[in-house]
């Protein structure tokens, strides 16, 4: 099933208020899986398109990653910021972000839910605002876009990580 997009706040000016981006899809694969491959932040930069460097800098007493950060490049853009992060397992994700140098706001919450037996519900939600005035005008005319990629590229990972555990499985 395809997501739905779904754009609470567009205006080509800008706005003082942030923009909020969310999308919901049904994807094969459990909440378990997919809250594995979500907060395991360390690991975007081999899958999600425009992420260079991504990192964990501290962990909770779970192991649970609570603070991390991604450095993103677009064409001779290139920016780094670290997120404080709140896990639940197997149900939610929650970024913000901590570094106010590129944002006045940066969210992320993704929320994992069962959907018939091996489905999992993503409910993904983006809310943010650039400081710089013509990344926050660009975005407006790319949020929707960059928002169905992220989401596609953590879909992707998942039959990625599928088929290498089938690989195995058969060994």
């Amino acid at each position: 099933m395809r997501g739905q997009l779904i754009c609470f706040k567009r205006s080509f000016f800008g706005s003082s208020k942030p923009q909020t981006y969310s999308i919901t899809r049904v994807l094969k694969g459990s909440p378990s899986q997919l809250y594995k491959i979500v907060s395991e932040v360390n690991n975007y930069k081999n899958f999600v398109p425009f992420v260079e460097d991504s990192f964990v800098s501290s962990r909770d007493e779970q192991q649970q990653p609570t603070r991390a950060g991604l450095k993103i490049g677009w064409k001779d853009i290139t920016e780094k910021f670290e997120c404080m992060l709140t896990c639940k397992e197997n149900e939610r994700v929650h970024a913000r972000s901590v570094e106010l140098d590129l944002f006045h706001e940066l969210e992320t919450e993704w929320k994992f839910r069962d959907a018939n037996g091996d489905k999992c519900r993503v409910d993904f939600t983006l809310l943010y605002k650039f400081k710089n005035p013509l990344y926050d005008r660009l975005s407006f005319m790319f949020a929707p876009q960059v928002t169905n990629i992220m989401i596609g590229a953590f879909e992707s990972r998942l039959q990625q990580l599928k088929r290498q555990s089938h690989r195995v499985q058969k060994l």
